[in-house]
């Protein structure tokens, strides 16, 4: 095989590599290829490479997914994803450049749209991410040189690329899975490795040349980040009490108009929202993963949740089942 597996059908009535790839079709385990599915309690594994965790925002109908290709030096993954709120990046000494491949345009990145922006994650990146629904993402994950232009570059930065180029990178990051998928001899090739991962590495290398960054951490922003922070320490710090809005806002020092403009903001969805999801996504580890004796109704209780039926509703629909089979098969897991 020869480097044509890595040209892209490009107009006219073709459909495109990243098309197909909406639904994982194409793609199949290989010896070249890793093929995994999870579910929200243990994709977070899955990240722990990056220093991040996601929080679940719901259950999702469709399941997540993750296709791995290893390359000498660098990583490439597709992944299909869920409604979330994502905490974190610590990549230490090296990048991940996250690449949208399909249309959703919903997801924010401290506060600013994601767009159809490039994500580059470099270093020490202390994000929240909020991604109300599902989606298809490529990400690249190397140690990058020492030279321009990623010498320049440290935490995150939102490019922009044209929109040509953005779909070059697309269809090369979905033709190498495909030929991983489906002709893994001619990958586990030390030769044809080496010139797929330079392949990759040049298309980034072009996309951050020719894009402009359209970052921008206002001091408004900067200042809503720390309201949400300060807000969900306050919430941690008693989960089994309910506290008002007005309550919260106080304890921070903001008017309620303020703490309710940085949540929405940055977290997409009011105060109340949030100290919601935080405690059901903490009821439902500690029902995973809490003592052998712990009872939902324990957890509820610890989490502030005094109505049990109203308790259990939020819950499944959230999580699409009842925290009693959360349990029940928790409980089955570990025996």
């Amino acid at each position: 095989m020869d480097q044509s597996h890595l040209n892209i059908a490009r107009d006219g009535v073709q459909i495109s590599a990243a098309e197909r790839l909406l639904s994982f079709q194409g793609l199949k385990p290989s010896s070249a290829l890793e093929l995994q599915s999870y579910d929200i309690d243990h994709f977070g594994d899955s990240e722990r490479y990056a220093g991040a965790s996601s929080m679940p925002l719901a259950a999702g109908s469709t399941a997540i997914m993750r296709a791995r290709l290893s390359l000498p030096t660098l990583s490439l993954s597709l992944v299909r994803t869920f409604p979330r709120i994502i905490r974190g990046y610590q990549l230490a000494h090296a990048a991940a450049v996250v690449v949208p491949m399909d249309h959703v345009t919903s997801t924010r990145i401290n506060g600013q749209s994601i767009g159809s922006s490039i994500v580059i994650l470099k270093g020490a990146s202390d994000c929240l991410v909020y991604e109300p629904v599902g989606r298809l993402i490529g990400v690249v994950y190397f140690t990058p040189p020492a030279c321009e232009p990623w010498s320049r570059l440290d935490g995150y930065h939102l490019l922009s690329p044209a929109s040509d180029v953005l779909a070059s990178l697309r269809g090369l990051i979905s033709a190498t899975l495909e030929t991983a998928a489906n002709d893994p001899d001619f990958l586990n090739e030390p030769t044809s490795r080496a010139a797929v991962e330079q392949s990759l590495l040049s298309a980034i290398d072009g996309a951050i040349r020719t894009s402009v960054d359209s970052r921008s951490v206002h001091a408004t922003t900067e200042s809503y980040l720390r309201i949400v922070a300060d807000m969900e320490k306050l919430i941690r710090h008693d989960l089994t009490i309910w506290l008002k809005t007005t309550e919260m806002a106080e304890r921070v020092g903001v008017s309620v108009r303020t703490l309710q403009s940085a949540t929405q903001a940055i977290c997409g969805m009011s105060p109340h929202r949030y100290s919601r999801v935080l405690r059901l996504w903490s009821v439902r580890r500690q029902l995973r993963t809490g003592p052998g004796r712990r009872s939902v109704k324990a957890c509820a209780i610890a989490h502030g949740f005094w109505h049990l039926s109203e308790f259990a509703a939020s819950y499944r629909a959230a999580f699409g089942e009842l925290p009693s089979e959360t349990l029940h098969r928790s409980v089955r897991e570990h025996s």
